[in-house]
């Protein structure tokens, strides 16, 4: 019995051998895999936007102007006063000789200060003294003073509604194309840090170039004027404010960090890593780039697993090992 079992324990001793040697060949035969670092492709909601700076004005604002030559008489209100419609403000009556004195000219000065757009309220003189009635509920923001001459046609006072304020915006020539009425924005207010929903309203037709005080060329700009959604009274017409408007929207985007992008030439291209664990390069093409990834518009699904880095070359049908 003892003689027969040596024979078996040569024997066992060799199979594992034999296994051993096997399985030695086929780990040496075995690729390599490459270290990696991957993430996968999401799909969510982005946007591209424009932003600019500008002032809150009112809404609606009145400019008074005299058809003849005038000098204001008794005034009954102040700067800074609301006033209902049809309150009487001052009285004005016809001259043929106008003098003016450093005062009056200041005075006369700031009426002249605001947009082009007011609307126009203009008194008729027919040789006898005429009262100005306010148009309608408004606030003073320039009166003329007792005594102060008026030129005919040029605006002595101004009024505004504070009820009701927008944003009028300058725009730089190289972003105005893609702006354009009914986007939207958020407004956000530096006196108060407010933060408002806003929406283009109109765009102006032409462009202007701002010029220093030395004569020197300025800055191209279009203005724009947003209405302000939820305005309430802590809204002053002269705050500065700021605007980012939503030029671009979409609803599902995929996107994919800067890294997962590769250049060769002028193609871009990806590696994604396959079910079997092998990558594959991809051409692809991206459109927007955010602040730490990029719109990838074509080539890559959502939910794909894309290579970071490598530790090593990588080539279609490379085997790799994803680390964290």
């Amino acid at each position: 019995m003892q003689m027969m079992k040596k024979p078996r324990t040569v024997l066992v001793i060799t199979a594992v051998i034999l296994l051993g040697m096997l399985l030695g060949s086929y780990a040496a035969r075995q690729e390599p895999t490459v270290p990696v670092t991957a993430a996968r492709a999401e799909c969510r909601p982005i946007y591209n936007s424009v932003t600019a700076s500008g002032t809150v004005e009112s809404a609606h604002s009145y400019t008074f102007t005299a058809r003849q030559n005038a000098v204001a008489g008794k005034v009954s209100c102040a700067t800074g006063e609301t006033v209902r419609a049809g309150q009487p403000l001052w009285q004005l009556s016809p001259t043929e000789d106008l003098r003016w004195t450093a005062d009056m000219v200041r005075s006369a000065a700031a009426a002249l200060i605001g947009e082009t757009d007011s609307e126009a309220i203009e008194t008729a003189l027919s040789g006898a003294p005429a009262t100005v009635y306010a148009p309608a509920d408004c606030t003073l923001t320039a009166v003329p003073s007792e005594g102060q001459p008026i030129q005919a046609g040029l605006a002595y006072a101004q009024a505004i509604d504070l009820e009701a304020v927008r944003l009028r915006v300058n725009i730089a020539e190289a972003f105005i194309a893609d702006v354009q009425a009914g986007q939207r924005a958020n407004i956000t207010v530096s006196a108060t840090g407010g933060v408002y929903a806003g929406r283009v309203e109109s765009v102006a037709p032409v462009a202007r170039q701002a010029v220093s005080l030395t004569g020197g060329s300025g800055a191209v700009t279009v203005s724009a004027v947003l209405r302000i959604v939820g305005a309430d009274e802590s809204l002053r017409p002269g705050y500065s404010a700021s605007a980012k408007i939503f030029v671009d929207e979409k609803e599902s985007a995929v996107i994919l960090p800067y890294e997962a992008i590769r250049q060769e030439g002028r193609e871009e291209f990806a590696y994604v890593i396959g079910e079997n664990g092998r990558v594959s390069r991809r051409a692809v093409t991206t459109g927007y780039a955010l602040s730490q990834a990029v719109e990838v518009t074509s080539g890559i699904a959502p939910g794909e697993l894309v290579v970071l880095e490598a530790a090593g070359e990588l080539a279609d049908g490379v085997p790799v090992e994803v680390r964290r």
